[in-house]
């Protein structure tokens, strides 16, 4: 029962940040900026990072929390 309840909470927390840090298309891996040539911006590489660091976390929680239902279902079957 807390496996499920685990399992539950983590893909819950995994949806969200996939939902809110998946990567968008508007954020550009080397920080160019189109209007300027040969120019990049710290500030987006670091959004990127961040962005795309949390959008694998969201679906490393997914992952691991499907999991624990699994094993929580394999319990139950097999007492």
């Amino acid at each position: 029962m807390i496996l499920n309840s685990i399992g539950l909470f983590l893909d819950v927390l995994g949806a969200l940040l996939l939902f809110k840090f998946g990567l968008p298309k508007n954020i550009n891996e080397h920080g160019s900026i189109n209007l300027i040539l040969e120019q990049e911006n710290n500030e987006e590489k670091g959004k990127w990072k961040k962005y795309n660091y949390l959008g694998k976390v969201g679906l490393i929680f997914i992952i691991i929390g499907f999991i624990l239902q699994l094993i929580s279902n394999l319990i139950k079957i097999n007492p």
